[in-house]
């Protein structure tokens, strides 16, 4: 690897509209506001995983065609994290302007009966996302004190955990109630009133100046991955993140042949999601001191390692949750704790670029490694094997993590 760079900030902090001093403070107003509108970009992802059975059914179509209501998501993310992670960082504002707007607009777009207004309802969140999702760590710096910037992207993370969750759980009861109109009618309310929120937000002052980025795309890219911390974070992120990903679709099928239910599966995969959004929320904080980060990515590869390999034996049952409750909590976590990090050690106006690039890996290994278990589903004990080496692989990159510097 080329020697490692990282950014190293100037002694001042300079804050748009006020001359440098005392710190500006925090404006949770705006941080709130983004927290629900990138947990809205969530809720209408995962809409139909629950209830893709019962969508084709209503619509006439095949449950494969229902499936790509929620798989062009990570395939335009991973087209578009980059170039919309460098349009963020020329025209910050704008850009997140525009995914609220489409994703408000691809939410009454559902609205419309029939498949296919489903599916380019699907694609204008699809698009809105990486806008959105890519802004995580500028608007920390451009709204939240230093000391407070880990909260804030903790934040931002773990709503995009809770949108997940309200869905997975609210989608198969508004089914029942009112079929899909009832699904969409909802969470359209729930995402243009998000939408509108932030828009509105938006228009408040930033406390802290950050330069525009002034490269061309092709010398930002460049420059962004020249960075170790780059490259280290892009690794464990599509094994992990990719990993969560994976879980999430093929659990049930890897649990069937040592007798757990659907509906176990169901629990299980709950409670990995619901004590990842609480990981999310208390860990980034905890883990922002000197070498703490390096140990909740080494604990969160171990025990994702231990889980898969008692899935793959079959036993102890009690043993299996208990661990992929645990991984969910560490895994999710790993999200904030890398996002939190790439901010310190990226220059302001490159925030955008290196989000992109690192969530962009992200899910990546979703698809590579959702793609690689579903070609050995029928060679169960290599499938997870398969899983059981990325994760083992991923640990010697750990030591590689950079600490917290004595200063912002």
């Amino acid at each position: 690897m080329p020697p490692y760079k990282s950014y190293q900030p100037p002694t001042t902090v300079r804050r748009s509209g006020f001359a440098p001093g005392p710190i500006a403070g925090t404006r949770w107003s705006v941080l709130l506001a983004y927290a629900f509108l990138a947990g809205a970009t969530q809720l209408l992802w995962v809409a139909y995983t629950p209830i893709t059975t019962d969508s084709a059914k209503e619509w006439g179509v095949s449950v494969d065609a229902v499936g790509w209501l929620a798989q062009v998501y990570p395939l335009l993310y991973v087209l578009l994290a980059i170039p919309f992670g460098y349009l963020a960082d020329k025209r910050f504002k704008h850009t997140l302007a525009w995914g609220a707007v489409l994703t408000g607009a691809g939410a009454l777009v559902r609205l419309v009966p029939g498949y296919e207004y489903a599916l380019v309802g699907q694609m204008l969140v699809s698009i809105a996302q990486p806008f959105i999702l890519n802004a995580v760590n500028k608007l920390a710096a451009m709204y939240a004190e230093p000391a407070k910037r880990p909260t804030a992207i903790a934040a931002g993370t773990a709503s995009l955990f809770i949108g997940i969750l309200v869905s997975s759980v609210t989608s198969p009861f508004l089914m029942d109630w009112g079929g899909l109109r009832a699904v969409h009618l909802t969470q359209a309310v729930l995402a243009v009133c998000s939408a509108i929120l932030f828009l509105f937000a938006l228009r408040r002052r930033p406390l802290y100046e950050v330069p525009q980025e002034e490269a061309r795309f092709l010398a930002s890219i460049r420059t962004v991955w020249s960075y170790r911390f780059v490259r280290v974070y892009s690794l464990l992120l599509f094994a992990g993140f990719g990993l969560f990903i994976t879980l999430t679709t093929w659990l049930e099928v890897l649990s069937q042949p040592i007798g757990i239910s659907s509906a176990e599966v169901g629990l299980a995969i709950g409670a990995m999601t619901l004590a990842g959004i609480v990981g999310a929320a208390v860990v980034p904080g905890w883990a922002d001191i000197g070498s703490r980060s390096r140990y909740v990515l080494t604990a969160s590869l171990a025990v994702s390692a231990a889980a898969l390999t008692f899935l793959a034996i079959g036993k102890p049952v009690w043993l299996i949750f208990a661990l992929f409750t645990l991984t969910g909590f560490l895994l999710l976590a790993n999200l904030p704790v890398i996002l939190t990090s790439a901010e310190r050690e990226s220059p302001p106006e490159e925030d955008g670029t290196v989000a992109g690039v690192l969530l962009m890996f992200g899910n990546l290994g979703g698809i590579v490694l959702t793609l690689a278990v579903q070609a050995l589903l029928d060679h169960r004990p290599l499938a997870i094997g398969v899983l059981i080496a990325i994760v083992l692989l991923a640990l010697p990159f750990v030591p590689l993590v950079p600490k917290r510097p004595s200063r912002r």
